[in-house]
């Protein structure tokens, strides 16, 4: 009897578990174990962000050195698939500008930018040759982060998907709520990271004081899932998943000098939905995005 019940106690090892890791921190209910067959590098996106502001006189021009990128299609010398651009506005002087969110603006204030405009690859320049602040967009230094892109390893082992069947937004409550999640596709433990979320819309704008469109965006950001806590991981074990659900506020467009004029009840068309995972230094692993739209004003 004795003997059985060694047996039994051997065949129930947590250890034979493979998402029971030696460390505690990566022990989670909530991990998914993936296919061995899952083990492959896959795509490796990157995200450029500026930020700009309505009184910063430069940034119009500085913004429109990324307008290729953001509007470059297939064919297009400028195409460069495995990259997003994103401009945020933020505040900068006595003059109002209300694309302005309080999001954005504590990001602004983390990176500690207090002149405009600014640019950020990846969480950081140093690995593309470009100085970390006041990029000389006049000297091509936007042109060179993307160049410096083109050249870097394409494919990493940490893959992120949207579920973009389940996305709702509430169209009273101005929320957007979808949910992501992180993928090892390696045969080793990934380090702790954290992930971002964002709904970004592009757009163009008429300034009272500038003659020209200038690109705009429309932006909300959040580090946080549904019930409040950090979008975080202590690790990620070789060959699982980790699904994150997020609901965060979108604001209205309504009333912002837009051109056109928002046509019909908010429909959220024409957004970007972002994940960005990052490590613990800030630096971004991998990007996913999808376009949500466009959907056809009612009449």
């Amino acid at each position: 009897m004795a003997l059985v019940t060694l047996l039994l106690l051997a065949g129930c090892d947590p250890f034979d578990d493979s998402l029971q890791e030696l460390d505690p921190a990566l022990r989670d209910s909530s991990l998914t174990a993936l296919s061995p067959s899952e083990h492959r590098p896959v795509a490796r996106m990157h995200i450029l962000e500026s930020y700009g502001s309505y009184g910063c006189v430069s940034c119009p021009d500085a913004e429109s050195r990324l307008a290729p990128y953001i509007h470059a299609e297939l064919g297009n010398p400028n195409y460069t698939p495995s990259l997003v651009v994103i401009n945020y506005h933020v505040k900068f002087g006595s003059i109002n500008d209300p694309w302005v969110t309080p999001s954005i603006q504590a990001l602004n204030d983390r990176q500690g930018y207090v002149s405009l405009p600014q640019a950020v690859m990846d969480g950081s320049n140093a690995p593309y040759g470009v100085r970390e602040k006041d990029v000389a967009f006049k000297e091509g230094e936007y042109d060179s982060l993307v160049s410096a892109l083109r050249k870097t390893d394409p494919e990493t082992w940490l893959d992120l998907r949207l579920d973009t069947a389940g996305i709702a937004y509430d169209t009273s409550a101005l929320r957007i709520r979808f949910a992501f999640q992180a993928r090892n596709l390696d045969t080793a433990a990934t380090g702790p990271m954290d992930f971002r979320v964002l709904a970004v819309k592009n757009k163009p704008t008429i300034i009272p004081f500038y003659p020209t469109p200038w690109e705009v965006i429309v932006v909300e950001t959040a580090d946080q899932d549904a019930s409040g806590k950090k979008l975080a991981l202590a690790g990620l074990p070789a060959l699982t998943a980790k699904t994150f659900s997020v609901d965060f506020p979108v604001s209205s467009e309504n009333g912002k000098h837009l051109r056109p004029a928002p046509l019909g009840p908010e429909t959220l068309s024409d957004y970007a939905l972002i994940v960005l995972a990052r490590d613990r230094n800030g630096l971004v692993l991998n990007v996913s995005s999808f376009k949500y739209g466009p959907k056809s004003p009612q009449k």
